[in-house]
């Protein structure tokens, strides 16, 4: 086969976390192609929790909505008998988790991604890599023959045993549990409720989720049954399920039987010069809680638009490497958090599961944490370490670092907006809450990279914020105070010379871009400010 032209990324892997990264590259503007060695989508459901945050951040770029459709949502998960963390109780447009088999989530990512411009080649196996200062040449693979591939950057999104990982010299640390989980989609004649469980009992846990119709998603495993690579059979089923949910549920129908080991390790680093990892081939953990496809996701929407500016040449000093300042903490938090529940979980001790059992449910009991239990389980806590201490008791309640949450903001002669809306082409959005208007009509001169917008009625959550600058993939970059507005326009210069580069268009952008694929224009002109509005000096940021 012939070797298709330079890429500008290569992405390696076609499984949400490589898909959603190249739907993030293209809609920058990026030239990307995606190598996969499976000749198709997944045939399973595999992973199939969505969480809001994952939802949200797809929804940055319109995806969401075709993934909860295929989907079923689930209000509630319950870790032990009268325990509960209540999903519909939190303050976001996916006030769920939601139930979507990995194989519909790779057709709706494939399809936008192709919209985009992506080339997506199957049955390519990569065997080879080498980078130098320039660039990286991978040796590909595929029934009809080998060739070699050149891009400016490689991302291995290849999953546990990636290859791109072992071929850039990026070790896999940790271990491989001893247990030996069972792993079955299936029907049951006598279910349990339609929550979310993860029970434990006498050394056992159990993980129920409805996928609806009838069908659930079993996981399960107990202390004395040791890896073995005997076929799953219902019968198995049935007795491990039994002892821990206290009754047989009777599985009929499996669409799914499997076994499965249990890994616990971190990629040593996630950049190896301009080679990165995303996804399984940085992180596995305990499954425990299904965290791992919306891991992936989230590294591929921060990677995603940092791995653009660095490629147009507009990105702050050192920004691609806050990829993993910012990542791997957050993988690391998963990996304990996983880790001491599978443990505590599949303790041989009657009473260790005695006072799980009774402490979880006081817990939850407490309305606020079982608030703080839904947002970290779903997410929504996520954030980013910003600059300066704490924040003063006069300041805004936002900070650079923090999730951005998806208000409908007001703007002159136009409709109400979602602000995820005007998010859908990937620039940053400046909020400019000012009486004026005039750092958004100052941001104007970024209009490739940022989509200025003046907020022309208060809004509760940024009581306090005279203008907000938000990255791409949804967190405040820079937040700036009401308290001294006549010098907020020299520091929003300042914040997108600082974020943004110098003004200008950025020409790589119009290639394969997301107005192309036919994304919505998401921001109208904004006046022009008026002649009074220059501050009259600067301000530090």
């Amino acid at each position: 086969m012939a070797p298709t032209p330079e890429q500008s990324v290569i992405v390696v892997g076609a499984g949400p976390t490589g898909l959603a990264l190249a739907c993030e590259l293209a809609a920058a503007g990026v030239s990307c192609t995606v190598l996969e060695r499976r000749l198709s989508t997944s045939a399973q459901s595999r992973a199939m929790a969505l969480y809001s945050r994952t939802l949200e951040v797809l929804d940055l770029r319109g995806h969401a909505d075709a993934l909860v459709a295929a989907g079923r949502p689930v209000g509630r998960m319950v870790p032990a008998p009268g325990a509960r963390v209540d999903f519909t109780e939190l303050d976001t447009r996916f006030p769920a988790l939601h139930v979507v088999p990995q194989s519909r989530t790779e057709e709706v990512l494939q399809q936008r991604a192709v919209e985009l411009g992506v080339i997506v080649q199957r049955g390519a196996e990569v065997f080879g890599l080498a980078q130098d200062d320039t660039g990286v040449t991978l040796h590909v693979r595929t029934e009809s023959g080998e060739w070699e591939e050149t891009a400016d950057y490689v991302v291995g999104c290849d999953g546990a045993h990636s290859v791109v990982r072992d071929l850039a010299g990026i070790a896999f640390r940790g271990r491989t549990y001893e247990l030996a989980p069972v792993l079955a989609d299936v029907r049951l004649r006598t279910p349990p409720p339609d929550d979310v469980l993860m029970l434990s009992c006498n050394g056992g846990l159990m993980v129920s989720i409805p996928f609806g119709n009838g069908l659930y998603r079993l996981a399960v495993v107990h202390r004395d049954r040791p890896w073995t690579r005997d076929q799953v059979t219902l019968e198995e089923l049935s007795d491990l399920v039994t002892r821990v949910l206290g009754f047989d549920p009777k599985p009929y129908e499996p669409e799914w039987l499997a076994r499965f080991k249990i890994h616990q390790r971190l990629a040593e680093r996630y950049r190896a010069g301009r080679v990165l990892l995303a996804g399984d081939a940085a992180h596995l953990h305990s499954p425990l809680g299904g965290q791992g496809l919306n891991l992936g996701v989230q590294d591929s929407v921060n990677l995603g638009w940092k791995l653009a500016a660095t490629l147009q040449g507009w990105a702050p000093s050192g920004l691609l490497d806050t990829y993993e300042s910012e990542r791997r903490p957050q993988a690391e938090r998963v990996l304990r958090a996983t880790d001491r529940a599978t443990r505590m979980g599949t303790h041989p001790s009657p009473l260790v599961s005695g006072v799980r059992r009774r402490a979880l449910p006081r817990l939850l009991g407490n309305s606020r944490i079982r608030k703080l239990a839904a947002e970290t389980l779903s997410g929504l806590r996520t954030g980013y370490a910003g600059p300066g201490g704490p924040r003063r008791p006069d300041g805004p309640r936002l900070r650079a670092g923090q999730r951005m949450p998806d208000l409908t903001v007001s703007r002159p002669a136009a409709e109400p907006v979602r602000l995820y809306e005007l998010m859908r082409d990937g620039r940053f959005l400046l909020l400019d809450l000012g009486e004026d208007g005039a750092g958004a009509a100052l941001a104007e001169a970024w209009g490739s990279r940022v989509c200025p917008v003046r907020v022309t009625e208060p809004v509760a959550e940024l009581d306090g914020v005279g203008a907000v600058l938000v990255r791409p993939d949804g967190y405040a970059a820079w937040v700036d105070g009401r308290s001294n507005p006549a010098g907020q326009v020299e520091r929003v210069r300042r914040a997108l010379l600082h974020w943004c580069g110098a003004e200008g268009p950025t020409p790589q952008r119009q290639a394969g871009s997301a107005a192309e694929a036919g994304a919505p224009a998401a921001c109208p002109a904004e006046p022009t400010p008026s002649a009074d509005a220059e501050p009259a000096r600067a301000e530090k940021m």
